[in-house]
């Protein structure tokens, strides 16, 4: 054999043997289990391209403040959004496209219905108006298990989003349930 051929042996003997090794602190060793994997992803070069390399981090951290202030700075820092806050403002967004939808149903039903000829016309708008509200308390029904989970899911000491009830938001909407 080469004398190339046994370092490359050997090399991977020891890359096997230091694996082999890991594994076994990973399973028995807890402690040092977050060190372990840092130590790995610096040798594999995993923390090279990092956002702000180079630059110095702020820790000032606040001893009156809470413990995640810290965090939250440097994830604000790096345009990164808690998950929870990111639910938030989907369903927020989803609320506002739902209250946009009960005024744009609303003023297609309310202007047709001053406009209709005869009370067929007029009762086949409050037919439809009433199938929109059904459609509208569905909707509700959706939006208020989304927030429902989000607020389960939300850490306890932020703002609990509150569930939409229909004659409210219609009356938001200045609609009425019903046509006349």
């Amino acid at each position: 054999m080469s004398e190339e051929t046994n370092n490359k042996n050997s090399k991977k003997r020891n890359e096997v043997d230091a694996r082999a090794e890991h594994f076994m602190r990973m399973r028995f060793e807890w402690n040092d289990l977050m060190e372990d994997l840092i130590q790995e992803g610096q040798e594999r070069g995993a923390f090279d391209d990092l956002k702000g390399k180079g630059k110095p981090l702020d820790l000032e951290q606040n001893p009156y403040g809470s413990e995640w202030d810290l965090a939250h700075k440097l994830m604000k820092e790096n345009d990164v959004l808690p998950p929870w806050i990111a639910q938030r403002n989907e369903i927020l967004a989803e609320i506002d496209q739902f209250r946009i939808d009960i005024i744009r149903t609303w003023t297609r039903h309310e202007q047709a219905f001053r406009l209709a000829q005869g009370q067929g016309q007029k009762n086949a708008l409050s037919l439809s108006w009433d199938d929109s509200c059904r459609q509208l308390e569905t909707d509700i029904k959706k939006l208020n298990k989304r927030i429902a989970d989000f607020n389960l899911g939300r850490p306890t000491d932020r703002l609990e989003m509150i569930k939409l009830r229909l004659d409210k938001e219609l009356e938001r909407a200045g609609a009425s349930q019903y046509l006349s």
